[in-house]
């Protein structure tokens, strides 16, 4: 926790941040939101692999399907998923947290 005065600099080096280098702003905010196109192809190819795997492993490659598709399932739910939460160096106390 933070006292007031210190919380007053350290948004005052956060503001200063974001307007001398707003390019490492932007990659810093994309890190934080969920890549849904890459989590729902990950979890289409999961879901496509697993019949193989069953079929061409046996008992091992039934195990590595059953993995498979809980990962694909857990992927394809995070793909929208929960609100990315701010990152740890973003003082968000009394400001809304979703992205803008």
């Amino acid at each position: 926790m933070l006292d007031p005065q210190e919380k007053a600099e350290f948004d005052g080096l956060v503001t200063l941040l974001r307007t001398t280098d707003p390019r490492f702003c932007r990659r810093m905010n994309r890190m934080t939101k969920p890549r849904t196109l890459l989590y729902t192809t990950a979890a289409a190819t999961l879901w496509i692999l697993a019949p193989v795997c069953i079929v061409f492993g046996g008992w091992t490659g039934a195990l590595f399907a059953v993995l498979a598709i809980g990962y694909g399932f857990r992927l394809y739910t995070k793909r929208n998923g929960h609100r990315p939460q701010p990152a740890w160096w973003v003082a968000t106390r009394g400001r809304p947290t979703h992205p803008a």
